[in-house]
């Protein structure tokens, strides 16, 4: 079986498996939980995972060409289950990505956005593939200043599972650059961002957040300092 027939019975046996399975009860409750952005089949995750775990078996994913074809087919199905699913797919085939598999991402993240999917690709997808290839972190200063908001999150969040390797120095300045807005999502990006990396080192952040009080907002400084507010 070649790799589009391939692909063709994958998505034909996963959509038989979600619509065999759907529950318009719980879709109208994770519609509603998603501000009604998204349509539902009504399949919780673990449920989901089986389902996905039952026909991704047989799916022949043999390089970045093939990926980029799954992963964009599923994007563009209606309901949210199948963006999930492209997410799972991307991180399972994580290896076969390139530097150039960062335009489709950055593609997803402008699509369909929400949280739910965006703080994903950010720092499941995004942020291994610029820990494996250095030089394409210069993306994201162009990331942090796009008009995109989501595009400016996945900027901030793109180290978040970093840990020692964070680039602490980019990481404080990104979020100097946004810590303005008056926008929920990046101010609360800002403050996960800070939260995760105090775990790493806190000292940094507690001198970060108290350094910039004033310029930070309360829900960025409520968020990074869950962890190290007895040093502030």
């Amino acid at each position: 079986m070649n790799s589009t027939s391939s692909i063709n019975a994958f998505l034909m046996c996963l959509e038989k498996s979600f619509k065999d399975n759907a529950n318009p009860e719980i879709a109208r409750k994770q519609s509603a939980y998603m501000k009604n952005h998204f349509y539902f089949f009504g399949i919780q995750k673990p449920l989901r995972k089986i389902l996905f775990q039952s026909t991704f078996n047989d799916l022949f994913i043999q390089n970045e060409s093939v990926l980029v074809n799954v992963l964009d087919r599923l994007w563009h199905k209606e309901q949210r289950e199948f963006q999930y699913t492209a997410c799972d797919i991307a991180e399972k085939c994580l290896m076969l990505a390139s530097t150039q598999t960062i335009s489709f991402f950055e593609n997803m993240i402008r699509t369909k956005s929400w949280w739910d999917t965006v703080d994903k690709i950010a720092s499941n997808l995004i942020g291994p593939i610029i820990l494996r290839y250095p030089k394409s972190k210069l993306i994201m200063e162009d990331w942090i200043r796009d008009s995109n908001m989501w595009i400016r999150r996945s900027a901030l969040l793109f180290q978040l599972r970093y840990k020692h390797e964070t680039d602490e120095q980019l990481l404080f300045k990104y979020c100097r650059h946004t810590m303005h807005e008056k926008e929920f999502f990046i101010q609360k990006a800002i403050g996960w961002a800070l939260r995760e990396y105090s775990k790493t080192s806190p000292r940094s952040v507690i001198n970060f957040i108290n350094k910039y009080r004033s310029n930070l907002s309360s829900l960025s400084i409520r968020e990074g300092s869950k962890i190290i507010s007895t040093g502030l």
